[in-house]
């Protein structure tokens, strides 16, 4: 476009000296037009804005060739998703939102592990207690009378029987209770071994505090929307985690392949795309499971054992065929299982990116009760 203009230019310069040297009888004619030729010449062979002229025309038409070609609209932004990363990315917000995370899983873990062992020893002190104060000897037997006062005492509160045992000593039976007792102990015991078992590596805490991170970022996807036009009208699309499912608004029924592509415009411009799946790749996943089984299936009956070859009845191949056809059944469940999901939420019109803000958390007043009303209207009668 520029060297056109230059051209265009060049030749209107040219003209206006020619149209001069014509009207102007101080000039000799033949002797200036000839200058004026050798002048437009040396301007077209030495302005370097027109050498590439032609080559640019070339460069032009096949831009325009280009362009004049169709592209399938599912194929849309096949290229630049299969280029795209397979990964989140995150902002430095979310970053550091992700260490603080990662310190509230390591205390947490530690204060649960903490917890547990503590209950878990508490329990053991109290049945140490009553074995060595309470007067039973567990080496001879268990006597009931060789239990005292602090004995009985303990062992009813342990299992909380003190109001039955007031009401009827003969209907509770210490022994049995004492037997319970040992029985807690050694399952106490167990428990005190496996939870001090339980470590939860910084790699596994890590993990965890990413995954909390991709949740809460692809829970926000719900207020991201993309609008793509596609063959059959305007399609707005949003990402609804809790659903596990694109939801999109249009006036017109989109078939899938549309909303595949809208998907995949989605997911690179959100950098999310470890939620999108690629239903080529599932079938691919599918077809090899699939190849594997078969080969098994092959090597059985090609067992080295088997000597003599047994015609197949009518039956067996039908039992084959069967086996083929479940096998079919199963991959086409396993694609579809594994494939998108889109949601239909309405018209554009029922389209609203404005969310409602929720008056209580602003104003807590809002969020009280009448009880509680009452209550301060009460404190503040007493004040006065």
């Amino acid at each position: 476009m520029y060297n056109m203009i230059t051209l265009i230019t060049s030749i209107l310069f040219a003209c206006s000296i020619y149209y001069s040297i014509i009207y102007n009888p101080f000039f000799n004619y033949k002797k200036k037009l000839s200058e004026l030729l050798k002048f437009y010449e040396f301007i077209c062979e030495n302005n370097p804005l027109l050498l590439d002229y032609l080559d640019t025309l070339d460069s032009l038409k096949e831009e325009e060739e280009e362009i004049k070609k169709v592209i399938k609209f599912e194929d849309k932004y096949l290229e630049k998703f299969n280029n795209f990363l397979n990964e989140y990315q995150f902002s430095e917000l979310e970053l550091d939102d992700e260490k603080r995370e990662y310190e509230r899983v390591k205390i947490d873990y530690e204060n649960k592990k903490f917890e547990i062992i503590y209950e878990i020893q508490e329990k053991l002190d109290k049945i140490n207690k009553i074995q060595e104060k309470g007067g039973i000897s567990s080496e001879n037997g268990i006597f009931t009378e060789n239990i005292n006062k602090f004995g009985i005492e303990k062992l009813l509160q342990y299992f909380d029987l003190d109001d039955e045992y007031f009401e009827d000593p003969d209907h509770v039976n210490l022994e049995d209770l004492y037997v319970m007792l040992l029985d807690e102990k050694i399952v106490l015991l167990k428990k005190m071994k496996e939870a001090e078992k339980i470590i939860m590596t910084n790699d596994e805490m890590r993990l965890k505090s990413h995954e909390y991170i991709i949740q809460k970022k692809l829970d926000k996807c719900m207020n991201t929307y993309v609008v793509e036009y596609t063959p059959l009208g305007n399609v707005c699309m949003r990402y609804n985690n809790d659903k596990k499912s694109f939801e999109y608004f249009s006036n017109n029924s989109i078939p899938y392949r549309y909303l595949e592509s809208v998907a995949r415009k989605y997911v690179t411009t959100y950098w999310c795309k470890p939620i999108f799946v690629n239903i080529e790749e599932e079938i691919k996943k599918a077809e090899e499971k699939n190849k594997e089984e078969k080969e098994k299936e092959k090597d059985k009956k090609d067992n080295p054992r088997k000597i003599f070859a047994q015609l197949k009845s009518y039956k067996e191949r039908n039992i084959k065929n069967k086996k083929t056809q479940m096998n079919e059944v199963k991959e086409k469940q396993l694609v579809k299982e594994n494939a998108n999901r889109y949601t239909w939420e309405g018209r554009l019109t029922n389209f609203c990116p404005l969310k409602k803000i929720d008056k209580k958390i602003l104003d807590k007043k809002l969020a009280m009760t009448y009880a509680e009303f009452k209550k301060i209207q009460q404190c503040q009668q007493n004040k006065k």
